[in-house]
């Protein structure tokens, strides 16, 4: 009897220890999780927000036509009766109205169809048309625009030549400017 209860103890402590071996094999399991995350893509808010004017030595007469809607990237301008060597300034406010990113704004690119006879120019102003501040020429580099900020463009035509045939008395004038998010924003 002490021989079958020993064999029965033996048996039983045979059978716990490959059950727990077993349940430790089993119970033992990796968990993994993976996945992919994407941004929305939009594009850069820097617009114009519809504050323009436009002067010939103070006298707004001669621009007969100055728009940008509110939220547009387009803007256009009228020009009639230019007298020579008397500059025509047109002022466009843009502003930044990302949350979180800074722009960098390439140097204008500017058209002109008739450059023998019309001179264009960029000028840079930060903040609004309104505020305080000065001028800056824009013939080299790049400009930042904070995000949230406002500031003022100036085009500036001057009629530099007396055109002899009526063609020659109109231009076509773009300027285009390249807003891309800053490095590190």
């Amino acid at each position: 009897m002490k021989n079958k209860r020993n064999i029965l103890l033996l048996v039983i402590g045979v059978l716990i220890l490959v059950l727990g071996v077993g349940y430790a094999v089993v119970s033992q399991v990796t968990l993994n999780i993976t996945g992919t995350g994407a941004s929305k893509t939009e594009d850069l808010k820097v617009v114009f927000d519809g504050v323009n004017s436009g002067t010939t030595n103070g006298e707004s007469n001669k621009v007969t036509a100055i728009t940008s809607n509110d939220d547009s990237t387009e803007a256009t301008f009228t020009v009639t009766d230019m007298v020579l060597n008397t500059p025509v300034e047109l002022e466009f406010e843009i502003q930044n109205k990302e949350s979180d990113v800074n722009a960098t704004l390439a140097l204008p690119t500017i058209t002109n169809s008739k450059s023998s006879f019309f001179s264009v120019s960029v000028s840079y102003k930060d903040g609004a048309k309104s505020g305080s501040g000065t001028y800056s020429s824009w013939a080299s580099g790049t400009k930042t625009l904070n995000h949230g900020e406002k500031a003022t463009i100036k085009v500036i035509v001057t009629l530099t030549n007396t055109p002899i045939q009526e063609t020659d008395s109109t231009t076509n004038i773009g300027v285009s400017i390249n807003a891309t998010p800053a490095a590190g924003a």
